[in-house]
């Protein structure tokens, strides 16, 4: 008997697949401008992220009512991903504002807690290779990297507010969430990259390496947030006041966490985006995700 023959792809893969193709036709133009194009800082650099951010949000609003669940979760994670790619420094925009360090802490927040379940979900699991292991790491690097260097302002519960020149887009807006109970998810989110990288790790060997990398990066973080949590539920049991509402006092930087900036932010894996080469997910590992 012959081999039979693959079946036509339906609409609903047509569409996805076109989506798709609209998303990487983006990555790659702000991708080509920040990581190899120049090495000459932007001159608006605020004005040139809000817009390519403005144009994936707006793709992300294109999504038809039709497009299938596992479909949505993987673009959903797919934006959130360039999110964090786009807003995380490089050699044209080598400082970063609070309100930028801001949306990397959520959005890294909220990849982790849609990926993490996935990993674990066996019917996900042809969607996925290890370039997404290599995108937990990379948002965990970045995730760390802001908590190091600005962590009474992330922690806080103080929302920034981003400067707007008047003609310029809009910048992305921060989710609903955002300075609620900070250090309580930012244990969950380091939680989750762990877990998910272990998941990962079943499948790819070098995943192994990236979670104790990662879980050797992370102590002294971990052992600074459960510090704030203890403090804070302190205060609160002696006020009387809700936990996530108490202001904070400001805490020492622990003498063992780096604050070289964003130089170290993830240099465990090869590749990294924010020293040339394609990154994980984006021009060849975005291959690995066609549909």
């Amino acid at each position: 008997m012959g081999a039979v023959a693959n079946p036509l792809p339906g609409p609903h893969s047509l569409e996805s697949a076109g989506l798709l193709f609209q998303l990487r036709h983006l990555q790659s133009s702000w991708y080509q401008e920040l990581f190899q194009s120049s090495r000459t800082p932007l001159a608006n650099s605020s004005s040139y992220i809000w817009q390519i951010c403005q144009e994936m949000r707006e793709w992300a609003e294109s999504f038809p009512d039709s497009l299938a669940l596992s479909f949505k979760d993987f673009f959903d994670l797919e934006l959130l991903y360039s999110y964090i790619y786009c807003l995380a420094p490089s050699c044209r925009i080598p400082s970063l504002t609070l309100y930028t360090k801001t949306l990397i802490f959520e959005y890294s927040i909220a990849y982790m807690q849609k990926i993490c379940p996935i990993s674990r979900d066996p019917v996900n699991l042809a969607f996925y290779t290890y370039h997404d292991a290599l995108r937990v790491y990379f948002v965990g690097s970045q995730f760390l990297a802001v908590l190091k260097t600005d962590q009474d302002q992330l922690l806080s519960g103080i929302l920034p507010y981003p400067r707007i020149t008047p003609g310029d887009p809009p910048p992305p807006p921060l989710p609903v969430n955002t300075g609620i109970d900070s250090i309580e998810r930012s244990i969950n989110c380091v939680t989750h990259i762990n877990e998910t990288l272990k998941t990962f790790g079943y499948r790819w060997d070098d995943s192994k390496a990236l979670c104790s990398n990662f879980e050797a990066q992370v102590e002294p973080v971990l052992a600074m947030l459960r510090q704030r949590k203890h403090h804070i539920n302190g205060i609160a049991r002696n006020s009387h006041s809700p936990p996530g509402f108490v202001s904070q006092a400001s805490f020492d930087r622990m003498g063992n966490i780096s604050n070289d900036g964003w130089a170290n932010g993830g240099t465990a894996y090869a590749g990294n985006p924010l020293q040339g080469g394609l990154g994980p997910g984006l021009g060849q590992g975005g291959a690995a995700h066609g549909l």
